[in-house]
């Protein structure tokens, strides 16, 4: 049995997508004696010295997220992967992110939802926020898109150096509506913060999207922070299978394990889309917010100043939708997020959504998705 040192963040999204794939591998291939780093407050000093933890325990592998004596770790002839590119070591197997991919992703997104305006908020001098930062804005000035851009500085100890209200500022000062790409979930979190304080709207005035899709993070920020998903899962798995041959002597032809960008997970940070028309703006609010609610399309009409033949071909410019379609696409969507929760009966979702006839609510879902509400849930979670 293969003796492994993990030291990963369990506490963050990342941390915890890289746990689940070593643990589908070892569930299904091996059965490797994992040995992890102890939490924060069990360690015995606050300063973390995996190469002295290594040389301890003698692992036969290391799948290791943070630490300073990479090039140390390399001369004990164990090998390891490094789910962290900073300090990357040379034959050493590597976690490293498309960050060219991602900065595409996410320029082709907001370009899609119609914004002419488009900002990145992230950190000065770390290759992986700076490189996200090239390609979003390369790709979106190709399609004649403008890019802003503010960026924090690191200080050596301190950690990360940044103002609220400088960064209040720089929002004030944007042209609206403006996208804003965050480096990751965590200055996402950060930019919604700011513009709560700066009381600017998320998401009409400003849309904001993260990366790495953090689901606990992203879930519990308000308005929920849509996020860039990244294969980290599947990354890895597949490093694990390359450890697990590392450590049998087998030799690996390729060291670094790419991680790439799955699809946006879109939530309400960025639920808008991007137009001047304030009356279309206001009935799109009125719609996503009391979707919840018995609706029509005179509902929705009451909630602006403009006749509803005006209404209806300025929202139809603006979304590609009817009202009426737009109500539907917002309940439908709604009603799919709750039947993922399996303590919800059909019923209830039914009646949260204002509908009261289930029988209807089923013949309703089942003429748009093909399936009926249980078999949709059954397949999708």
């Amino acid at each position: 049995m293969k003796k492994v040192f993990v030291q990963l963040e369990s506490g963050r999204g990342y941390g915890r997508d890289l746990l689940e794939g070593i643990h589908e591998y070892n569930n299904l291939f091996s059965e490797w004696e994992i040995i992890f780093e102890p939490a924060y407050y069990l360690r015995t000093t606050k300063k973390r010295n995996i190469l002295k933890m290594i040389k301890l325990m003698k692992p036969d592998g290391c799948i290791l997220e943070y630490n300073d004596n990479s090039i140390e770790i390399s001369k004990l002839d164990i090998p390891f992967v490094q789910a962290n590119s900073l300090g990357r070591v040379e034959n050493n197997l590597c976690l490293m992110g498309n960050y060219e991919a991602d900065g595409i992703v996410a320029a082709d997104y907001f370009i899609q939802l119609g914004f002419k305006n488009l900002a990145f908020f992230g950190v000065d001098e770390l290759t992986w926020s700076n490189a996200r930062l090239t390609s979003f804005k390369s790709h979106a000035e190709k399609r004649e898109t403008t890019v802003f851009s503010y960026t924090t500085k690191r200080v050596p100890k301190r950690g990360l150096d940044y103002n609220l209200k400088q960064i209040i500022s720089w929002l004030k000062s944007l042209p609206k509506p403006v996208g804003i790409l965050c480096c990751n979930d965590d200055f996402g979190q950060i930019l919604i913060n700011a513009c709560s304080m700066g009381e600017l709207k998320v998401p009409y005035e400003i849309a904001i999207l993260g990366i790495d899709n953090d689901e606990l993070l992203c879930n519990i920020t308000y308005p929920n922070l849509s996020s860039i998903a990244r294969n980290h899962t599947k990354a890895a798995f597949t490093a694990c299978e390359l450890l697990n041959k590392m450590m049998n002597g087998e030799a690996v032809q390729d060291y670094i394990v790419p991680t790439e960008p799955l699809h946006v997970e879109v939530r309400a940070s960025t639920d808008t889309i991007a137009s001047n028309d304030t009356e279309v703006i206001k009935a799109l609010h009125f719609i996503r917010n009391n979707v919840h609610l018995p609706m029509n399309v005179s509902n929705v009409v009451k909630t602006t100043h403009i006749s509803r033949r005006s209404l209806y071909t300025r929202f139809k410019k603006v979304t590609g939708n009817t009202i009426s379609e737009e109500i539907q696409f917002q309940k439908l969507k709604k009603f799919k997020e709750l039947l993922k929760n399996r303590n919800l009966s059909v019923k209830e979702v039914a009646f949260r959504l204002g509908f009261n006839d289930v029988s209807h609510v089923s013949r309703w879902f089942s003429s748009i998705e093909g399936v009926p509400p249980i078999q949709w849930r059954n397949e999708n979670i």
